[in-house]
């Protein structure tokens, strides 16, 4: 068991990809991206990390999965109609195969997952983060315009 885990650890080690790793009480192991980066002295943002866009990788113990999700694309207005923003969710939905698009507590987010079977491949999990990366750039415009707001 953790074995996923153990092999991502490994490839984010190989590579220098800076994420930062914790455990949850629901026997799973989340991967994120800190929110900044020294580098040469230079405070700078990282991809995926801070309050906005939180990029987030969740292992299960067993194996069996691995659940990829961008955080906190937007935010939803309290009193906005959410009629055109589900539209737009089913028609991304229906588009990206591999991502859902959703929105929880006001928040827009996005998910993709991978199940695994003694074949966990650390690339495949990587690389899922950087198409989802590049949808919601992508999309970015559409969703906020769906919530009459400025793209």
């Amino acid at each position: 068991m953790r074995e996923n885990t153990l092999a991502f650890e490994k490839f984010l080690e190989e590579r220098k990809i800076p994420m930062n790793k914790g455990m949850n009480i629901d026997d799973v192991t989340i991967f994120a991206f800190p929110d900044k980066l020294t580098i040469n002295g230079v405070e700078k943002p990282v991809l995926g990390g801070g309050d906005t866009r939180r990029a987030v990788i969740s292992l299960t113990d067993d194996d069996t999965l691995a659940d990829i999700y961008i955080f906190h694309i937007t935010s939803v207005p309290e009193k906005d109609d959410k009629i055109n923003l589900y539209k737009v969710f089913n028609d991304l939905n229906s588009t990206y195969k591999y991502i859902s698009f959703f929105e929880d507590q006001g928040v827009v987010s996005a998910k993709s997952s991978i199940p695994f079977n003694g074949n966990f491949n650390a690339e495949i999990v990587f690389e899922t983060l950087s198409v989802m990366f590049h949808a919601v750039e992508e999309e970015y415009a559409k969703i906020r315009t769906s919530l009459n707001l400025i793209a």
